[in-house]
């Protein structure tokens, strides 16, 4: 599963929503105590909300669920995309909630305002055995139940750039990546591949939050409590991801580009290097293109030590406890993430791993792999889940301040910005 950029809701909205699930879920309510819906039975229409991508389509989705329907004929899935602006899933709760029509099942989502409605999946042991459920509670209950983890900050790169800009070796620290793209910009292509929308906020997570993790694998989790500044952390980074844009290392209008059009100008080798989470890898396997692609961790800021692989959990599924249909939910979600050609497919068709699940994809596939087995002891944080996740609406907020840099934003200022706006949340 990707970085998921999760919007706010107003805080009268919010009393109000959960006013109404109090309402829905006490009295009468949708299902008994023991999870099972009102007619007793595993049955009825479930509907899933899932992330639609070019990976992840709606056909894609719907062949996964057939064989469930298949040997579970009293119970149908409906797949649903995301029908906000941004096609986020957690753009799309909100709306879906303050309309009366949560979904059953969701994918993808990472969004602690919709916790609230969720169904506590901690006394089930086939969750409670699901890759990252640990590091996904939040205040002791499990909430998620995931197929593997996705590696976040690595760097793909064109080979063939590589080699016509005089580069032999792979960057170990942010200063030989910055001399690299010096030489990639005098050989004729645009050094680094980024985007607008959720992108800009998430490659700068991306390259520099592991120059912190290696020497603190829970900067995540003490960051989301407000245990950390990010202007004394992230300012340096700050100033350096300026400095690229000033010197043309990324492109000055990279915010009108849209996330899928970057992967393409990736692709078609227009650009030599693109930050990104390891889902890139099926999306690179499908392309027609005339170089190879590479991979490596995003290097340190200071010293070439190990650096740490930041790890979100891939393709969580979540279920609410408003569904009418408890027992069909939580039979589906557990096949989703415990069938072996299930969760083999979803780990292959997105680019996710999983311990014990190997699969073969490609050469790049492979070498995504091995950056993860040798992250493993110890040089892996984690992120994007339970105590690890940050404020709702962080990545919106950060998005904004970095993507200031593109106009002349000052460095300083935009992380004293992020700053301030996670001291304003409530604890």
């Amino acid at each position: 599963m990707r970085l998921r950029h999760t919007r706010a809701v107003g805080t009268a909205a919010v009393a109000v929503l959960l006013l109404s699930l109090v309402t829905a879920c006490g009295g009468g309510g949708f299902q008994s105590e023991d999870g099972s819906d009102a007619s007793g039975g595993a049955t009825g229409t479930v509907r899933m909300l899932v992330n639609i991508t070019p990976n992840l389509t709606k056909n894609y989705w719907r062949d996964l669920v057939a064989p469930f329907e298949k040997a579970n004929p009293g119970i149908k899935v409906e797949i649903e995309a995301p029908t906000s602006s941004d096609g986020a899933v957690d753009t799309t709760l909100p709306q879906l909630l303050a309309a009366g029509s949560p979904p059953d099942v969701v994918e993808g989502s990472h969004s602690n305002k919709v916790v609230p409605y969720l169904r506590d999946l901690s006394d089930q042991s086939w969750a409670t055995s699901a890759p990252m459920a640990d590091a996904q509670r939040l205040d002791g209950h499990l909430y998620d139940v995931s197929i593997g983890q996705q590696a976040q900050s690595l760097i793909f790169y064109n080979k063939t750039a590589f080699i016509k800009a005089g580069i032999t070796d792979e960057p170990t620290t942010m200063k030989e990546l910055t001399a690299d793209m010096a030489k990639l910009k005098n050989a004729g292509y645009l050094p680094m591949q980024t985007a607008g929308e959720w992108v800009t906020e998430a490659q700068f997570m991306q390259l520099f939050v592991p120059t912190l993790t290696t020497s603190d694998p829970d900067w995540y989790l003490q960051a989301a409590k407000g245990k950390r500044s990010l202007a004394t952390d992230l300012g340096p980074a700050a100033t350096q991801y300026k400095s690229w844009i000033d010197k043309g290392y990324i492109d000055k209008n990279a915010l009108g580009t849209k996330y899928a059009d970057g992967e393409t100008d990736f692709l078609s080798g227009k650009s030599a290097l693109y930050p990104m989470g390891c889902w890139f890898v099926a999306a690179e396997h499908a392309a027609k293109k005339d170089f190879e692609v590479g991979v490596f961790a995003a290097p340190q800021m200071t010293n070439p030590s190990t650096p740490s692989l930041s790890v979100t959990p891939g393709s969580n599924y979540r279920i609410f406890k408003g569904s009418k249909h408890q027992a069909a939910d939580a039979k589906l979600v557990q096949f989703l993430t415990t069938d072996k050609a299930a969760v083999e497919s979803q780990l292959k068709q997105d680019t996710s791993y999983r311990t014990g699940y190997p699969y073969q994809l490609s050469p790049l596939s492979d070498e995504v792999q091995k950056l993860l087995d040798d992250a493993a002891d110890g040089h892996q944080a984690i992120m994007g889940g339970g105590e690890y996740q940050m404020p709702a609406g962080f990545e919106d907020e950060e998005g904004k301040q970095i993507q200031s840099l593109y106009t002349g934003g000052s460095p300083s200022t935009a992380m004293k910005n992020v700053d301030a706006w996670l001291k304003a949340q409530p604890k």
